[in-house]
């Protein structure tokens, strides 16, 4: 190994182990081992277009991944595949509203068509609420509104695109729900926490379903990440957050490891106190504010 390639593997190393420490071992080693080669396979990325799934988009690509993109917005996901093909990467462009199951289903249609079925896809794209239920009483459209991009959309998705995967004997589905599904209570975000929480139990499911199939599925729920879902409100100004880089990362690791699940160790140690005391993680929970 050159020194160059050392000492990146060192710096690539150290970023990651703050990031997520080794719990394994094997997870050591992995990381030893240095930056992930995806290259020869085909990444489904939803939400592709800012936040999180553009700087996935990015990483992915660096790692040699086939990426077919896609977002709403057609001029701002055109931007994100040209910056990547623009550095050496391949992105395809696909634009699609997941809020509308139809157009979900044409959207796995024309993957199969063009593409074939993908190694791996993430439903990355969602919205996110904050208000208060018992103060919006009236607001019962914002249930709608996140069950169909948040839930509705990736499992139409998932459903359209499955049975080839199944066929093809491999597939892997990344599902980014919250941390608050292990925690059980996200004050002021019931709209929210209810259609990720729902998607979570449909990941679980399936991936019980697929066993044997070659196809899996993981459920990544990530700590507060500074995009621009959260810039509506001014509550998270000051807290600590991850960049969309740090997050992408989790993505990456949730891509090259395949894990049931993938949660902040706060989040799970939560899980466990709630097994006992749910109500206690609940006064936690909204008395720290996040």
């Amino acid at each position: 190994m050159s020194m160059t390639r050392m000492a990146s593997t060192v710096v690539h190393t150290a970023v990651e182990a703050m990031l997520r420490p080794p719990r394994t071992v094997a997870e050591m080693l992995r990381m030893l081992d240095g930056p992930v080669d995806l290259t020869g396979r085909t990444i489904l990325l939803t939400g592709a277009s800012s936040g999180i799934g553009e700087a996935a988009a990015h990483l992915l690509a660096r790692r040699g991944a086939t990426v077919i993109a896609v977002a709403r917005t057609p001029e701002t996901l055109r931007a994100t595949c040209d910056a990547i093909t623009e550095a050496g990467g391949i992105a395809h462009p696909l634009t699609a509203d997941l809020s509308d199951p139809d157009d979900a289903r044409r959207l796995a249609a024309e993957v199969l068509d063009r593409f074939g079925p993908p190694d791996v896809l993430i439903n990355n794209a969602g919205r996110s609420i904050r208000r208060s239920a018992v103060d919006t009483v009236d607001r019962f459209h914002d249930y709608e509104r996140t069950m169909a991009l948040n839930y509705f959309g990736p499992v139409a998705l998932i459903l359209g695109l499955l049975p080839a995967m199944i066929d093809a004997g491999r597939g892997h589905i990344v599902n980014v729900v919250t941390w608050g599904v292990t925690a059980g209570a996200m004050p002021k975000f019931a709209a929210y926490h209810a259609s990720k929480a729902a998607l979570a139990a449909f990941g679980r499911s399936l991936d019980g379903e697929c066993e044997g199939t070659g196809v899996t599925v993981t459920n990544a729920g990530f700590p507060l990440v500074r995009t621009p879902m959260i810039a509506p409100t001014s509550s998270y100004d000051d807290a600590p957050a991850l960049t969309s880089e740090q997050a992408a990362q989790w993505l990456l690791q949730a891509v090259v490891d395949r894990p049931a699940e993938l949660y902040p160790r706060y989040a799970v140690a939560l899980r466990a106190v709630g097994a006992f005391s749910p109500r206690a993680v609940h006064r936690l929970v909204a008395r720290v504010g996040i």
